[in-house]
This record gives structure tokens, C-alpha cells and sequence, in this order.
């Protein structure tokens, strides 16, 4: 999204390969972006403030980053009107929270084409008519990024404000790290209570991505569930993800991690231990991403684990916190389910149809469940695609028994 609004040619290297990214590319180049792909390379000549094609219908896929992301970019801008529409997953999904802050500073930018405060809407650019608005941050850090991040092609500073509650607030400081890193001049509050960003505009630029810790957390997992050993490459022990915090509940569980260098870690499930340790607890609102992963996890401690700080994640995909409570239940693992999480009991699940609910993160945390325990057969595995396209295969690289059964 800054490489769409910056002047010039951005390259992207090692970008993550998934539909996800295919929608953002695809929302550039509808916009008027020139895009080149290689196998691990992207380049994007930007558009910077113009809005070379003013009208256009544009789908963005079952992607709650782009659909979070393009209104903001949209509205702030040139002059212009374009329709959004999305998956039937993602127009379920709330928006009201970048809506309404988009409104207070544009007042004719959003129009509804169906439910208000979801997709799909009618997006109208400049008519931006005040210089401050208040967002929330209890749903989704994405709607504060989003208006971060098209802030800099407005015609004057911008002020957000927030109570300075932000679910996953690093991402909020990887935007700004990103937006800096492209010329853009912001001032943030350290709690992000309020953050003014002048309308500097982007330059383009080169950057390589590291590995994407969220996904990388399925298989850093498999030594915990498995035994063995496996090596991440290219996750940094300093990243600002906030996902990088699985590295250390696995610790926490018993694994042993190793950091090869500044940026290549190594987990390992020690031989004399028998299992995960229990009687713990994990608050994860800041990082909620990783929560089924370590809820997956769990019936293999010695004791009970509790999880919580992820009511949030009721709003994603589908609401995980009732779709892992179910799938645990329905493999036998007792789990009393809270507003913000789980409190999850030691024991051995047993093989189970479960239910992925076309959630990407539900498919692969559920995988884990099945290697560690006795197996189990998961309806919609294709939604990994959404983040991690080619996760069975790799999945399977590692040793596992993934069989694909055909469907009527």
C-alpha cells in the first residue's frame, strides 16, 4: 500500500506469496500501478497522489488488511470514486470502526451498498474537510494503520487520537516504522494516544521482508507437538512482530531455542521431556494471532493452560475463540471457554472431523492439534491460501501423513 502511494519504482523482496497479497496487488494495479512479479521479488511503479483511474470497482478478496487499508487510502486522497466489494467472509466482517474516523474527517467518502459499517461501499476521494478524528482500537489495530499510513498524501497534517487502547499495537508500530522508513514525517505519543502526520507524501524505495512470524508460529510448533528439531530462517530475534512471542511461550512450555545468528532460530523439544509444561498463563491481546496455535498446544501440558486478552479474535475470520472451544470438545479435550479465551485441560486428543469455518489460522492451528494427537480431518483446507498457500506441502516436507479426500 505505500509502494501504490508512493512516487516512483518500490522493490519488495521475499514477499509473502498468498491470496492476501494477490488482493493488494491486484487493488495497485486496478488503481493505475505498474506491477512486475518474479518468484521472489515484486516491483510497483506508484501513482503518489494522482489517481490515474478516478472510477473502478475493486474486490478485495477475503483480505481484512487491504479492505482496512484502501478506504482510508481512497478517501484521503485525489479526487475520484470507486466501489469496494469483497468475499462473503469479509462482508461479514466489522468496518464501522475505520468508517466512522473516515467520516469525521471526509464526510461524504463512505457510502453504504449494503449493511452499515461492513462492505460493500461506494468510496468517494477529496473531500477530506478536517485535520483531526478519533479511532478505536479495540476491534482491529488495522483501522488506525490504515489511516496512518494514506495520511501523508492528504493536503494538510492529520491528528489521530486514540485512548490508547490498541489490540495488537505493534502493528501500529511496524506502520510507522514503515511509513518513516518511506519519507513520511509522524509524531507519536508513546502509548499512541495521540499521533499527527504531516502530508509529506512517500518516496519509494527497496525492501526485503522478513518471514512472517503469524505463520511461521504452525511450525515452530511442530518440535513442541512432534519432538525434533526445526530451523526458521529469516525471523529476526529483534522484529517488531508482535508474533515473535511465540519463540518465547515455547520456552516457557519446555522447548529449547536456539538463535543461529541475528536472524535464523532453531526450536527443539528436549528428549527427557515428557510433556509441555502446564499451569500457565498467556495473555495474548497483543499478540492474538498466535493464540490458536498455543491453544493447540495445550492438552499436551501437564497441567491446565489459560489463555487470555483475545476477545478480539471473535471479529476475524469467524469467531476463533467458539471454533477452537468446539474443535477442542469435539476431540475430547476439556476446555471452559471465557469472553477473552480459554482455560484448556491436559489430556490426549482423539481423532475428530473438525470444522476450519474457511479461517486460515483455524486450518493450520488445527493441523497441529491432529500431528500431536491422532490425526484429524478438516473440511476447507484450501482457505490456508489465504496466508500460507503451500502450508500441507510443507507440512508434509517435514515428515507428516497429509492426505487430500476428494469431495462430492
Amino acid at each position: 500500500m505505500i509502494a501504490l502511494c508512493s512516487e516512483g519504482v518500490s522493490t519488495i523482496r521475499n514477499p509473502l506469496q498468498s491470496d492476501d497479497t494477490r488482493a493488494g496487488i491486484e487493488a495497485a494495479r486496478v488503481l493505475g500501478c505498474a506491477v512486475e512479479e518474479a518468484d521472489e521479488c515484486v516491483t510497483i511503479r506508484g501513482i503518489g497522489r494522482e489517481r490515474p483511474v478516478s472510477q473502478a470497482e475493486i474486490d478485495v478478496r477475503s483480505a481484512g488488511t487491504i479492505a482496512r487499508f484502501l478506504p482510508c487510502i481512497l478517501s484521503l486522497g485525489a479526487a475520484g470514486s470507486w466501489t469496494l466489494t469483497a468475499s462473503e467472509q469479509m462482508k461479514s466482517r466489522p468496518m464501522k470502526g475505520v468508517f466512522d474516523a473516515l467520516a469525521r474527517l471526509a464526510p461524504d467518502s463512505i457510502r453504504s451498498l449494503g449493511r452499515p459499517g461492513y462492505l460493500p461501499v461506494a468510496v468517494q476521494g477529496g473531500c477530506l474537510a478536517a485535520a483531526e478524528t478519533n479511532v478505536s482500537g479495540s476491534i482491529s489495530s488495522q483501522y488506525l494503520s490504515g489511516l496512518l499510513l494514506a495520511a501523508p498524501q492528504a493536503d494538510r497534517p492529520l491528528s489521530f487520537v486514540t485512548d490508547g487502547h490498541i489490540v495488537q499495537r505493534q502493528y501500529v508500530d511496524i506502520t510507522i516504522d514503515c511509513m518513516r522508513a518511506a519519507g513520511a514525517n509522524v509524531e507519536a505519543a508513546p502509548d499512541l494516544s495521540r499521533i499527527v502526520v504531516e502530508p509529506t507524501g512517500y518516496v519509494a524505495r527497496d525492501i526485503s521482508v522478513e518471514a512472517d512470524a503469524s505463520t511461521a508460529s504452525y511450525f515452530s510448533a511442530l518440535p513442541a507437538a512432534l519432538g525434533g528439531s526445526i530451523t526458521i530462517p529469516n525471523l529476526s530475534r529483534n522484529s517488531l512482530q508482535p508474533d515473535i512471542r511465540f519463540i518465547e511461550i515455547l520456552q516457557k512450555l519446555g522447548c529449547k531455542v536456539d538463535w543461529l545468528g541475528a536472524k535464523e532460530v532453531r526450536i527443539s523439544r528436549p528428549g527427557d521431556l515428557p510433556k509441555l509444561r502446564g499451569n500457565q498463563h498467556f495473555d495474548l491481546n497483543d499478540c492474538s494471532d498466535i493464540a490458536l496455535t498455543v491453544a493447540a498446544l495445550s492438552p499436551f501440558a501437564d497441567g491446565p493452560i489459560l489463555i487470555t486478552g483475545v476477545e478480539h479474535i471473535r471479529n476475524h475470520e469467524c469467531d476463533r475463540v467458539d471454533a477452537m472451544t468446539v474443535a477442542l470438545r469435539r476431540t475430547g479435550i476439556e476446555v471452559t471457554e471465557r469472553p477473552d479465551g480459554w482455560a484448556i485441560q491436559p489430556g490426549q486428543p482423539r481423532f475428530a472431523d473438525l470444522e476450519t469455518r474457511d479461517d486460515h489460522r483455524m486450518a493450520m492451528a488445527l493441523t497441529v492439534l491432529g500431528l500431536a494427537g491422532s490425526g484429524v480431518s478438516l473440511d476447507h483446507p484450501n482457505c490456508v491460501g489465504k496466508t500460507c498457500p503451500r502450508f500441507f506441502d510443507l507440512v508434509r516436507d517435514v515428515g507428516a501423513v497429509v492426505t487430500r479426500v476428494p469431495t462430492e
